[in-house]
């Protein structure tokens, strides 16, 4: 039987790989997941079948993924658990001690967007200052990024600003433009694609570099915010104890999924950016992003659930 382990692990993968999704079929995030998935089922020689486990910000997901058998043959693509963590009192699961990372592979970072009609600001500086001349400030809030944002923005710049929750990114970037709000911090495809049609204007990105998709538009560090860099993103995870070995060439597929002309050229049509981390690479980054939701939560005045 001890003979036999080895050959396993080189006949991995042998049978159908599964993947959970967290996130409704059709939508953003289900597309980029496919995109790797129809890939991974060419490198991989296997069938890839993806399963749309919605809920909860994608933990429902997590928790059937880490509830799997470790064997290499479910995996689970997703934002991961670092917000999820403030958002919630309790998990059914780790977020850590019950998963394997395999890497990270894309980037939705979020823009700070303004209605140049109302507000005639063309960077973050002159709309502080155009802010602080104001009796009520509000700003966007349709998911937790764009409350962070907002916040952060506000705190680093003492804003007394409210922030007005929305169902839909839609429904805020309607606000902005018929002139209710002030701002918002929204997704850089929905961003960009308002941004080019001369609705509103992009006073800077949240990523820690500029957007291949809007190569003028500076940073939030660049604004002159140290530390501001936050963005959405999708990594590979696998249940705790699955064999290294799959877990090896799970990780050499997606990369080289990431890193490929076709991916990096799908990337910019629908405004996220390249974000390829190895496993070593993923799994510092991400103990890090825990700390950072941690502060994020406090300032945005984030309460469990």
């Amino acid at each position: 039987m001890v003979a036999a382990l080895p050959a396993a692990a080189q006949d991995y993968p042998n049978k159908l790989i599964h993947v959970y999704m967290g996130f409704p079929a059709g939508t953003y995030l289900d597309i980029v997941t496919r995109h790797f998935t129809d890939r991974l089922q060419k490198l991989a020689g296997q069938t890839v079948v993806v399963e749309n486990k919605v809920g909860a910000g994608s933990m429902i997901a997590m928790e059937a993924a880490a509830r799997s058998k470790p064997d290499g043959y479910t995996i689970v693509f997703g934002p991961g658990a670092s917000a999820a963590a403030v958002q919630f009192k309790s998990l059914p699961f780790d977020p850590v001690k019950d998963f394997v990372r395999i890497g990270a592979v894309v980037a939705f970072p979020f823009v700070l967007v303004v209605n140049p009609r109302t507000t005639p600001v063309n960077t973050v500086e002159e709309l502080a200052a155009f802010l602080k001349k104001k009796d009520k400030v509000s700003y966007g809030a349709p998911n937790t990024l764009s409350l962070v944002g907002g916040a952060l923005f506000s705190d680093a710049r003492g804003l007394k600003a409210e922030p007005i929750n929305y169902k839909s990114a839609a429904d805020g970037i309607r606000d902005l433009n018929a002139g209710d709000i002030d701002f918002i911090f929204n997704d850089a495809g929905f961003a960009f694609a308002q941004m080019r049609e001369g609705k509103l204007k992009g006073l800077a990105i949240t990523f820690s570099k500029r957007s291949a998709n809007a190569p003028d538009l500076p940073t939030m560090l660049e604004s002159g915010f140290p530390g501001f860099d936050f963005h959405d993103w999708m990594g590979a995870y696998a249940p705790a104890g699955t064999p290294p070995d799959a877990v090896a060439k799970l990780e050499k597929w997606f990369l080289e999924i990431a890193k490929s002309e076709e991916t990096t050229a799908f990337f910019k049509r629908i405004g996220a950016e390249p974000f390829a981390l190895n496993a070593a690479e993923f799994t510092k980054w991400e103990d890090a992003e825990f700390a950072a939701w941690r502060d994020r939560a406090k300032i945005a005045d984030i309460k469990p659930n």
